[in-house]
């Protein structure tokens, strides 16, 4: 695939024609003295958000909104064959490709297929991010080497390298989706064994310590009702006989306790019978005559004749007593009686309850014991569950180690790849800094996670001023010439790349851009500012410098007016996010 041409449907706009090989220039000039004038901003950034955006990039609010009834044309070839992609800025949702309207997705789809060769899509590996590879679209594209899009994450950047590095993607893949089932079943194991939710489901308290031993409490349980039910009788009259044992048990308590009142009474009558005097006749006299009172024959008379009474009532209280202690005795025993052939009577009832059963008691003891078989059943599968993902786990982390073990036989298989990539990113690093160890790593990446490999481009002191768009540039060009999975035959960069680089190394930059482009047909495209081609001009010769410089600039745009911009207008275009 290279560039032909840039172009719009207004008059004003500057049309970019690409050089088909070796290096194309875009200028950013000083061509006035007044110090309000300025060469930044004049569109060199812009031409490549508009190449963008022919190539099918996201959505551009800034141009819909500010350069409503633009049309951008890029002329391309892939492969030989010429291509038109037309995109207008007030229908951004589709794109023309030779003047067939197309969704964004087709088109994608149609160059994945051409230039990068993937006919089955494949996630986060598409036309985008891969041609992102060789036109970064953005100024933090620019901020390492590996940060093409600066919001790829690590497993998509990884991908999308490894591919145009020639590496087998599917190594990638598999240990990607590996973690993505690692990270399921472990979440599927902690909602299990922590969700409240999901043990109350399954364990009836919600409590798992004790799994087994439920289990086995719930299995005795189970037998245990199954046994009452297997030996269960039915009976039609149980109600009835029920409702007779129950009064007969009420008639049994109130006779019993009749029964008990009288044998109180019998106890009372009892002590009642054991009274005697408290002082006899004999100790009265023996109490006056330690008092030494003489007591006259008349007292003592009368103290007789008041004992002979006492004992005369007391015999009369005595003869009640035993009367009614017997009339009690005769009561208790026709009570007890009664209360010995009720016993018998309820006794009959009781066993016959104990041996019959009713209907009721059936199925609410068939209930009982289905619900007790559900609990079981829920907290067996809860088990289950737990051994199936304590299991899975460990055959998750069985086949990281197995890939682990393939990829370290992978990787020694494909040294020669290796070899030639670091080969070209030394032969590229050499050119610019002398001395210094170069290459790119290519390591496996043993750990429990998304990346299969650990891919690292060095050039020794690459913490240096310039070293990391050195990196930058060595990178990219590998990518370009290992030629591995694509037929891109161009990189575009901006002037950030160089801006700020030492102007030895940015001549020797495209001192190499010019060799590689000129040995291998490819394009190299970069924007430049005056102040770059001031230092530059001290650096090269004048053949350098007219061959280099002179003769690759395809566009200038300058200070003089805004004609002289890339879009022939002053706009303020925020076009940076897609």
């Amino acid at each position: 695939m290279k560039l032909l041409e840039l172009r719009a449907n207004k008059a004003s706009f500057h049309t970019i024609p690409f050089n088909k090989k070796g290096i194309s220039l875009i200028v950013a000039k000083k061509r006035t003295e007044n110090d309000r004038n300025t060469y930044n901003s004049v569109g060199k950034s812009l031409s490549i958000a508009l190449v963008h955006f022919c190539l099918a990039s996201n959505k551009v609010p800034a141009f819909e909104e500010q350069l409503s009834g633009w049309e951008f044309y890029l002329d391309f070839e892939v492969n030989g064959v010429k291509y038109t992609s037309k995109r207008i800025t007030d229908k951004q949702d589709v794109i023309y490709l030779n003047d067939e309207a197309l969704p964004l997705g087709d088109f994608r789809t149609k160059l994945t297929e051409n230039v990068f060769g993937i006919l089955n899509p494949i996630n986060n590996l598409t036309f985008r991010s891969l041609i992102s590879r060789f036109i970064r679209p953005k100024r933090s594209s620019y901020d390492l080497y590996s940060d093409f899009i600066k919001e790829e994450q690590p497993y998509p950047q990884l991908l999308n390298n490894s591919y145009l590095l020639g590496l087998d993607i599917n190594r990638v893949i598999k240990k990607y989706e590996l973690k993505e089932e690692f990270d399921l079943v472990k979440d599927l194991g902690s909602k299990i064994q922590k969700d409240p939710v999901m043990k109350s489901f399954f364990l009836k308290d919600g409590a798992s310590e004790n799994v087994e031993i439920k289990i086995v409490e719930l299995e005795k349980k189970i037998n245990g009702l199954q046994t009452n039910l297997d030996n269960f009788v039915i009976a039609e009259d149980y109600n009835n006989i029920k409702q007779e044992a129950d009064i007969i048990s009420n008639s049994l308590r109130g006779l019993r306790n009749q029964a008990s009142k009288i044998r109180t009474a019998i106890e009372s009558l009892e002590r009642s019978l054991k009274v005697k005097p408290d002082i006899t006749h004999k100790q009265i006299e023996t109490f006056y005559a330690e008092a030494r009172i003489q007591l006259n024959d008349m007292v003592i008379k009368k103290i007789g004749e008041v004992e002979a009474f006492n004992a005369k009532i007391l015999d009369n209280r005595t003869l009640s007593l035993i009367k009614e202690k017997q009339t009690f005795e005769v009561q208790l025993s026709e009570l007890e009686s009664q209360i010995y052939h009720l016993g018998k009577q309820e006794d009959e009832k009781l066993q016959y309850l104990n041996s019959h059963g009713a209907l009721d008691d059936y199925t609410q003891l068939t209930n009982l014991l289905a619900e007790n078989k559900m609990n079981l059943l829920k907290i067996q599968q809860y088990k289950e569950l737990v051994k199936e993902y304590k299991t899975k786990q460990e055959e998750v982390k069985k086949e990281f180690a197995d890939e682990n073990i393939a990829t370290v036989k992978y990787i020694s298989d494909i040294e020669p790849l290796i070899k030639k990539n670091i080969l070209i990113f030394q032969s590229l690093s050499e050119q610019l800094y002398e001395g210094k160890s170069s290459g790119i790593t290519i390591d496996n990446n043993e750990k429990i996670n998304t990346l299969r490999f650990d891919i690292k481009a060095k050039i020794e002191d690459d913490t240096g001023d310039g070293v990391n768009e050195a990196r930058t540039f060595c990178f990219d060009w590998t990518l370009l010439k290992g030629q591995y999975n694509h037929n891109v035959k161009f990189i575009f960069h901006d002037s950030r790349l160089i801006s700020e680089n030492d102007p030895r190394q940015v001549a020797k930059m495209l001192k190499i851009a010019h060799s590689e482009s000129q040995k291998n047909d490819f394009q190299y495209i970069l924007s430049i500012n005056q102040s770059t081609l001031d230092l530059l001009q001290k650096e090269m010769t004048e053949e350098e410098y007219k061959l280099l410089i002179i003769d690759s600039e395809v566009l200038e745009l300058n200070d003089i007016s805004d004609e002289n911009k890339l879009l022939g207008i002053q706009l303020d275009l925020n076009y940076t996010k897609e």
